[in-house]
């Protein structure tokens, strides 16, 4: 079987084996750097990694009408950290006005945008994970997509956000390129798109191989260095892309960026 194209290089000349997880292929573009899953799985199997599956889904599907948000075992740290997620993001406008986050996951970011002022909307593809929030804040329950972003995007014009997040989230796009452009269509001119993702350069990466931590084929799907992201945004039509000298988290060793448009 032929392998994948690297997304940023538009082909696999460069491509070699990465690694092989769970009966999945990583490669490695010796081109840019960019490792990514050589087949992707189809989108219903990708989402049960995310569910959870059996009793866990199932449990998070009975609780979930009755939970409230205040209620999540890790309310106190989830609020800390999300103020300093979006405190962060929203310096990087000039004005409050709409604020989209991508991946929102139980949404503690809109959290903090709703308490700022902020118009907000978000999209995940577990819904379960939203409903403790939309429980609470019932007037977002029409501004919170369940679903993935590229099925959310055509609900809104060109030229709308002044802010979007996508915090640990780009490397679950499964069309890179197709969701980096819907996000350049409908961010305002000058808005700002704040990302943070695994970097595959990082210490982590270089010193654990194959054991490192962000590689988990049926979730990170293209795993990115700020410099062929940066490629890549820019011929997509990014304007400007700006790496931030600290993370929100390091985790298996992260890095964020803001691209503008």
């Amino acid at each position: 079987m032929t392998a994948r194209d690297c997304v940023v290089c538009q082909t696999n000349a460069h491509a070699a084996s990465y690694c092989q997880i769970d009966d999945y292929d990583y490669l490695r573009c010796n081109q840019c750097g960019l490792v990514y899953v050589d087949q992707l799985e189809k989108t219903e199997n990708i989402y049960k990694a995310y569910s959870g599956g059996g009793l866990k889904s199932l449990r998070r599907r009975l609780m979930a009408p009755f939970r409230k948000f205040h209620q999540d075992r890790s309310f106190d740290y989830s609020v800390k950290r999300a103020q300093g997620i979006f405190s962060f993001a929203a310096s990087q406008t000039e004005q409050v006005g709409k604020y989209l986050d991508i991946g929102c996951n139980k949404c503690y970011l809109l959290a903090q945008g709703l308490e700022k002022g902020w118009d907000v909307y978000g999209c995940e593809l577990v819904p379960e994970l939203t409903a403790p929030f939309l429980n609470t804040h019932k007037q977002c329950r029409g501004h919170v997509h369940q679903g993935r972003f590229m099925d959310m995007r055509p609900q809104f014009d060109n030229d709308t956000f002044d802010l979007i997040t996508a915090i640990d989230v780009i490397e679950h796009f499964e069309d890179v390129i197709t969701d980096l452009n819907g996000v350049l269509e409908i961010l305002k001119p000058g808005g700002a798109f704040v990302i943070q993702t695994p970097d595959v350069y990082c210490s982590q990466a270089k010193q654990n191989g194959c054991e490192w931590g962000a590689l988990k084929p049926l979730e990170h799907l293209h795993l990115f260095n700020l410099e062929n992201l940066t490629t890549l945004a820019k011929r997509i039509g990014f304007s400007e892309v700006i790496g931030v000298d600290e993370v929100f988290e390091e985790a298996d060793g992260n890095f964020v960026a803001i691209l503008r448009k």
